[in-house]
């Protein structure tokens, strides 16, 4: 398959980015050269080599886990109740069923604050050595139905050179739960023949380029977390095939990313913004609005209580 070169002003729009990446990490240097810790360094050094770090809530948030758990018990509870009609508004998309982003902050604000977590901030400021913008953060629910088709194909994702994707596991995922799979960081190569005109392709024409054999699985219990790299790393959610599947997905990347309009589609802030105000302390709202260039509401406009919208975010 023959790879198609980007018009000229793409690649020197990409060449200046990088520039003012690079430049942002120089300047980030003395900041960085202090060990982020052993927990940090493991998960860097594997985002480094295999392009993927699977961890538990409890290693990763150490004494904030408990309150965690209970935030994942309540969005489980939610999530049990969502075809009774008890209010809150779901978005159903192609390969899933997901939380509307106003539901989310209203009733379940410890999942957007997850992604706020000290030592995931850590990590990701550490690999990624800019300052760090974060995503938000989709409840999602994926049904057994058959169909590959969205983030269930093979991607990469394209907000930035590189981006954190964080998934955290709600429920058990055994084999046949649809775990998250992926192509091992240095067979990214290999992995490039596979993919079509749209960035994406099958189980089948991926399997062609690299041997299913050399897939790998992240299964777990639920408060598995599996941290990727997935900008430069294949992946997909494997087809669930025995059993439903509930996570929370988060994304962080730099403050200037590769796609500004994509990385801000996960969540619109500025649809959300008094919510989020309230929510997210001031020494953390750079990383949610210092590089949204949030719109200002009009003169009357209220955050509204739940807002279904056309989200969209990578699986």
């Amino acid at each position: 398959m023959s790879v198609r070169r980007p018009p000229i002003a793409t690649r020197l729009r990409t060449r200046l980015l990088k520039a003012s990446q690079g430049l942002e990490s120089a300047l980030s240097h003395r900041k960085l050269r202090r060990s982020p810790g052993p927990l940090a360094e493991e998960a860097i050094a594997a985002l480094r080599t295999e392009g993927v770090w699977v961890t538990t809530v409890e290693r990763l948030l150490g004494a904030a886990a408990p309150a965690c758990r209970e935030t994942m018990a309540a969005a489980s509870a939610l999530l049990a109740r969502r075809t009774a009609g008890d209010g809150a508004h779901w978005r159903r998309s192609a390969a899933s069923t997901d939380l509307a982003h106003g539901e989310l902050l209203a009733r379940l604000p410890g999942l957007f604050m997850f992604g706020l977590q000290a030592p995931l901030l850590t990590i990701a400021q550490h690999y990624l050595r800019v300052p760090v913008a974060y995503h938000g953060a989709v409840l999602r629910h994926s049904l057994v139905d058959g169909r590959q088709v969205g983030p269930r194909r093979w991607h990469r994702d394209a907000e930035d050179f590189h981006v954190l994707r964080t998934v955290l596991y709600l429920n058990d995922v055994t084999e046949d739960g649809g775990p998250f799979e992926y192509v091992p960081r240095p067979l990214q190569s290999a992995g490039n023949r596979a993919i079509g005109d749209d960035g994406m392709c099958s189980d089948d024409e991926m399997d062609a380029q690299v041997p299913r054999a050399l897939w790998k699985r992240c299964i777990g219990p639920a408060g598995t977390v599996v941290i990727a790299d997935s900008a430069q790393v294949f992946h997909h959610e494997s087809l669930q095939r025995g059993a439903e599947r509930s996570v929370v997905m988060m994304g962080h990347s730099s403050r200037r990313p590769r796609h500004p309009e994509l990385a801000k589609a996960h969540f619109p802030a500025h649809r959300h913004r008094a919510a989020l105000a309230r929510l997210v302390p001031p020494e953390l709202r750079p990383h949610v609005f210092g590089w949204r260039e949030l719109e200002v509401p009009a003169a009357g406009y209220t955050d509204p209580a739940t807002t279904v919208l056309g989200d969209f975010l990578p699986g």
